[in-house]
């Protein structure tokens, strides 16, 4: 019975937090001035020469990128681990390099599997141990730099260095462990020399695509954003030089809660 009732608490502090969560995020959701957002151009035809190698692949906002540009004609290799399930992706004819991603050898030889015009990361994980969210992006951009792979994308999230400030307590609070991680992964890239962009998304929500998403460089901004609305925003950024040496922050316009 004493285990019933915690588990209804439990529940309840769970919910409430949520709630919490939400209200907070909604006051918060200031977006910047229209000159000071990005809609990057996305290609929508097949390119021979374009080849992605994406991490993060077989799930949430890094599927959806597999999903863009496979439905495009692009080829693409997911880096999974062994034992991932890939049944999302079998369906949509894509190369694999297994591997875990934070062991540099494996990324290295995941580069080494094509000639790659750019390297997506998606790659997040709070229940990891060790977390990759440093340890994967440091390696993918070495092993980025070292096979002449130019082009880099991460992901990251709106509280992550100078951007600390336009995140509400609540959600550093449950990211305190994760953002200075994600502070390390955009500093090792930026320093690396590479051509990267940095997009910061916003409170993640399940939706379709609405085209109403954009990028800004205004460290203020908070908001939300569809995952399958990031990835075509992250697709764009991989096509649109502008972006280059750039970092966003990612959020909708139409989207006033994560629902």
């Amino acid at each position: 019975m004493l285990r019933w009732l915690l588990r209804i608490v439990l529940a309840l502090v769970a919910v409430v937090v949520a709630l919490v969560l939400f209200v907070v995020l909604s006051l918060r959701a200031d977006l910047p001035p229209t000159q000071a957002r990005l809609e990057p151009a996305l290609r929508t035809t097949a390119d021979p020469a374009a080849a992605y190698l994406v991490f993060g692949g077989t799930r949430n906002a890094g599927l959806e990128v597999v999903k863009l540009l496979r439905a495009r004609g692009d080829a693409v290799t997911a880096f999974v681990r062994p034992t991932s399930d890939r049944s999302a992706l079998d369906t949509l004819g894509v190369s694999y390099a297994e591997g875990d991603a934070i062991n540099l050898a494996d990324v290295r030889a995941a580069f080494a599997t094509g000639n790659y015009r750019a390297a997506i990361n998606t790659i997040g994980c709070f229940r990891c141990e060790p977390p990759p969210d440093f340890l994967a992006a440091r390696n993918i951009a070495d092993a980025a730099q070292e096979a002449g792979v130019s082009r880099v994308i991460l992901i990251t999230t709106i509280g992550v260095g100078e951007s600390s400030d336009a995140a509400p307590w609540l959600s550093n609070f449950f990211l305190r462990g994760i953002i200075p991680l994600k502070t390390q992964a955009e500093e090792h890239l930026r320093a690396s020399g590479l051509d990267y962009t940095i997009i910061r998304p916003g409170g993640l929500g399940r939706g379709a695509a609405t085209r109403q998403g954009f990028l800004s460089e205004d460290t203020g901004t908070m908001g939300f954003i569809d995952r399958a609305e990031l990835a075509r925003l992250i697709v764009g950024a991989a096509d649109d030089e502008r972006t280059i040496r750039k970092t966003y922050a990612a959020v909708d316009a139409g989207k006033k809660s994560p629902w």
